[in-house]
């Protein structure tokens, strides 16, 4: 049995989520939620939908047949992952009424595997609060954020992270993903770069640290993985950041997430130590039990540095270089 012990919506159900926005870590929380609801009777609201039945093999709609959707549907589930952020857009603001909208009508409504922003405007938290009060399940992945929840009288369960639900592909496929990228992590370390240039200034800061990296570390290769190739907001498009980086080091490659989560578990499980800026970096690399240099850009990075006991890594050539001989060890002695 699949260890998620919340009550399920009823079917069908509609899962309404951060999802077709090419999004690696919302990817591999789609196909744990999927795991975990099974996909008959299933609807995926996604802003791709034809990529999404593809990807995922489950029926999926676009954005504007969501409220008509509703009413086909007594179960809706909303999540998971950081949708009650203070990053999210004008459409993720609107999540909390949709929610509530959909408990009026009577259906049944389970907030599964959410994060939730200390620093949310105080219009949002209300909102939330009033849906957490009507929703059937309440399932959190990190203890911040029940305790953000508790704080306005909602009581949450804390739950892993949805991805958690998808196994690994295993090292191997990770080892042939990277040598088909010219990459061989069983002849030489190579180091997972998992970057984004959300936050301009550390962006900015973060490129001439990994730069210097490179240069001071000859004998290992180095892997940008652009978790995040956002079609519409060129900030949340890791790839041409990445894509930057590459060009002005052209022994550094791109390897573009697989849209199997499982082979990309996979790949982390294949580098010797991670860059870790996205939040499913870190969940990814800590799974695979590699070294984390992380650099966290969003509050929910802290939550789980937090939970893990880990301290933010200054994004600065001197910390990089520690950071890294760090993890490496021995490999690059």
């Amino acid at each position: 049995m699949i260890p998620f012990p919340v009550r399920l919506p009823a079917r069908p159900t509609l899962v309404v989520g951060g999802y077709g926005y090419r999004n690696a870590g919302d990817e591999a929380m789609l196909a744990g939620m999927l795991r975990l609801l099974g996909r008959d009777g299933i609807t995926v609201v996604s802003r791709a939908p034809a990529e999404t039945a593809a990807v995922h093999d489950v029926r999926s709609i676009g954005l504007a047949a969501a409220p008509r959707a509703m009413l086909a549907h007594p179960g809706v589930v909303i999540g998971g992952g950081g949708l009650f952020g203070r990053d999210m857009g004008a459409l993720g603001r609107l999540l909390p009424l949709f929610g509530l909208l959909v408990a009026a009508t009577g259906r049944d409504v389970a907030l599964l595997g959410i994060g939730v922003d200390r620093d949310m405007p105080a219009s949002s938290a209300r909102l939330l609060a009033m849906l957490g009060a009507r929703a059937t399940s309440v399932a959190v992945r990190d203890a911040e954020s029940r305790a953000i929840l508790a704080s306005l009288g909602v009581d949450a369960r804390l739950q892993p992270d949805l991805s958690s639900l998808v196994p690994s592909a295993g090292r191997d496929a990770g080892v042939g993903r990277l040598r088909s990228i010219g990459l061989d992590p069983d002849r030489r370390p190579v180091v997972g770069l998992c970057l984004t240039a959300v936050d301009p200034a550390l962006a900015d800061r973060l490129h001439a640290a990994v730069l210097a990296a490179i240069d001071a570390l000859p004998g290992v290769d180095f892997c940008l993985v652009p978790l995040s190739r956002h079609p519409f907001v060129a900030a949340h498009n890791d790839e041409i950041a990445a894509r930057r980086l590459a060009a002005e080091r052209p022994r550094l490659r791109v390897l573009v997430p697989p849209d199997d989560p499982a082979e990309l578990l996979a790949v982390f499980e294949a580098f010797a130590a991670a860059v870790c800026m996205r939040y499913h970096s870190l969940l990814f690399a800590d799974r695979a039990g590699i070294p984390i240099v992380p650099i966290p850009y969003a509050e929910k990075c802290l939550h789980w540095l937090a939970e893990h006991g880990l301290v933010a890594a200054d994004p600065s050539p001197s910390s990089m270089l520690a950071g890294l001989g760090a993890a490496l060890g021995e490999a690059i002695a």
